[in-house]
């Protein structure tokens, strides 16, 4: 079962509570992981998410990337193809997981974007 399975069966188990309590348990679950697990997480759950869903993990990672600092033209030079990611190719938003675990913060932020934004994942 994947990271993002395990997360929502632990948010499902939250149902009814209030969104930011949700959100808070997400907050706790995430923080308690280091950006090599956090990453290694991501990347298994990708393995089961469909291109519309990988496009989406993709764009909360440049946002997150972005808002602490990461130029996309950096991470374009750094091999990434942030337009192939985007538009959900699993190779490329792999690829942008590996970058985005240099900057932990900006990992977990794109984490708790993309569980806020799909709580169905």
């Amino acid at each position: 079962m994947s990271f993002l399975n395990n997360l929502g069966g632990l948010l499902s188990q939250l149902g009814g509570a209030a969104p930011e309590q949700v959100q808070s348990a997400a907050a706790d679950h995430v923080a308690g992981m280091d950006a090599g697990q956090l990453a290694g997480h991501l990347a298994d759950s990708a393995q089961n998410l469909d291109s519309g869903q990988l496009g989406q993990l993709a764009t909360s990672l440049l946002g997150a990337l972005s808002n602490h600092g990461h130029d996309e033209a950096a991470i374009g030079d750094a091999g990434v193809s942030t337009t192939a990611a985007q538009a959900g190719d699993q190779n490329s938003v792999l690829a942008l997981i590996t970058h985005a675990q240099q900057n932990p913060a900006a990992l977990k932020d794109a984490a708790l974007d993309f569980i806020k934004n799909n709580p169905q994942t």
